[in-house]
């Protein structure tokens, strides 16, 4: 009796204890066993039951368990501007990319640069270039990549056979082998302009000939000039022309123009044959310099003469618009126009605008004293040499020497019969103000805008006319003069059978 009365306080703990929420002993077991109740989690002892609390970096999947958390998933941005995320369990990592490192402070990621790391990272005869976390290498021009190797040998850049791939020295010429390069060598005949990697044409020498009856003062002396540096072109077997160089030619031009123009300043006259030779002198002197300048873009300007030169040097044909600009005209085109025929590109093509500043009081021709000069004289020439008729026309716009409302001509300076004569074929007026006219032309030569074309147009209709009136006029006089003839001749005959017939009447 008294054990019983012994065992009453403990069944009575343990009731109460019960009652309060604790599962009794089995609850208790369940806490004291959370690392297998509650997975990642906390057992938290409440008055009915127990519950988990997930550690920092998990959520709750059940009532017992909790999966970690991605917070690179759930948070994109977690990690600074070139780091990358790594999840961990229950947290995460930011860590500086493959390519990249941190700066001294640690705080931040940087760029590695490979190249600059380890320059020989590429090997010879190639470029690294640095790129987002990696590199890449490329060959210089001349070689080519080899293709990756099966062993995990490593990218050679390779010499390309340039006399095996195209015949890039042209038909006047024989290609030589370097490594990473190669020269032309032309035929006699034939030239580069003294650039080794361009195709040899064919190249004659005279239209730098001096002309018979040929008068412009200081032109001999550029014409000796100008005929012995192209034989020395067409001469030259190896590297191009040891002389002149093109800048010092196009300099003596300048100088021989601006010495006829002065004359004409002063009060000079040059005759009609005079014009067209000073400007075919002009032409052809400038299509032989301009190959030979080491720029690509030359401008000269004196008081006398504007020009301004585009070249364009590369194995492959250039497309595009291009413009040239002066004080007294602007030129545009395209390249496409400008190197012509892609078969026959010779790698390298150029445009060239001259302007001559004091030309334009002259007149070519006595009969024409009735047309004026609106516009400086200009000339045009392209590389291309199919420029009598181009594909696409070219844009030329001429500013006006003095405001003008009167209806101007677009023309050109056409030779006839060794005369120079202003010429509206081939080139229309696209627009006109007091201030500015547009041509269009499908040609190439001496270019300028006149007043006075249309009334020689209409002068020349008129003469014709009245040659027309004048031959009908003669034709009817001839005319009259033959029925007379016939008439006195028909009258003779009858008075004669008349006379005939009273003879014999008498004599019966």
């Amino acid at each position: 009796m008294s054990d019983s009365m012994g065992s009453i306080p403990y069944i009575l703990i343990l009731a109460l204890l019960w009652n309060h929420g604790y599962g009794g002993v089995e609850g208790a077991q369940e806490c004291l066993a959370e690392t297998k109740v509650c997975e990642f989690s906390k057992c938290i002892q409440t008055p009915d039951s127990f519950r988990c609390e997930c550690y920092e970096g998990y959520m709750s999947r059940s009532p017992v368990s909790c999966v970690d958390i991605d917070e690179c998933v759930e948070n994109p941005d977690i990690c600074k501007q070139h780091e990358t995320c790594n999840n961990q369990p229950g947290t995460y990592l930011c860590m500086c990319p493959t390519g990249f490192t941190y700066d001294d402070s640690g705080t931040m990621c940087l760029e590695e640069n490979m190249c600059a790391d380890n320059p020989t990272i590429c090997g010879d005869h190639s470029i690294c270039l640095n790129t987002n976390g990696s590199y890449k290498c490329e060959c210089v021009p001349g070689f080519r990549m080899e293709p990756t190797k099966t062993n995990g040998a490593p990218e050679q850049c390779l010499d390309i056979n340039e006399c095996e791939v195209d015949r890039f020295c042209g038909e006047g010429g024989s290609c030589h082998n370097l490594i990473g390069s190669y020269w032309c060598q032309c035929s006699d005949g034939f030239s580069n302009y003294g650039n080794i990697q361009t195709k040899c044409i064919e190249l004659s020498c005279d239209q730098l000939e001096k002309q018979p009856g040929q008068t412009l003062p200081g032109f001999d002396n550029l014409l000796t000039l100008m005929k012995d540096n192209c034989l020395m072109l067409r001469n030259s077997s190896s590297t191009g022309p040891k002389g002149q160089t093109g800048d010092v030619l196009l300099k003596a031009l300048v100088n021989a123009t601006n010495f006829v123009q002065r004359g004409i300043q002063e009060g000079g006259n040059l005759s009609s044959s005079d014009v067209v030779n000073f400007l075919q002198t002009v032409e052809n002197s400038i299509r032989l310099i301009t190959p030979q300048l080491k720029e690509n873009l030359t401008r000269m300007v004196s008081n006398y003469t504007e020009a301004e030169i585009l070249v364009n040097r590369d194995r492959t044909q250039p497309k595009g618009p291009v413009s040239l600009t002066n004080e007294k005209a602007q030129l545009d085109t395209s390249w496409e126009t400008v190197a012509g025929d892609e078969q026959n590109y010779p790698g390298f093509a150029y445009v060239i605008l001259l302007s001559y500043k004091t030309l334009s009081s002259l007149n070519v021709s006595s009969s024409l004293q009735s047309q004026q000069l609106m516009s400086s004289v200009s000339t045009v020439s392209i590389s291309n040499p199919n420029s009598k008729q181009l594909l696409q026309p070219v844009k030329l716009t001429f500013s006006h020497l003095q405001s003008s409302g009167a209806d101007l001509d677009c023309v050109y300076l056409s030779e006839e019969d060794g005369l120079g004569v202003w010429s509206g074929r081939g080139c229309t007026t696209v627009m006109s103000n007091s201030t500015h006219t547009i041509c269009s032309c499908d040609h190439l030569s001496s270019f300028a805008v006149i007043q006075g074309l249309q009334q020689q147009k209409e002068g020349n209709g008129l003469s014709t006319v009245m040659w027309v009136c004048l031959l009908v006029a003669l034709a009817c006089v001839v005319l009259s003069l033959i029925t007379t003839m016939w008439c006195r001749s028909v009258s003779r005959k009858r008075n004669h059978r008349q006379s005939q017939q009273s003879a014999q009447f008498h004599t019966k």
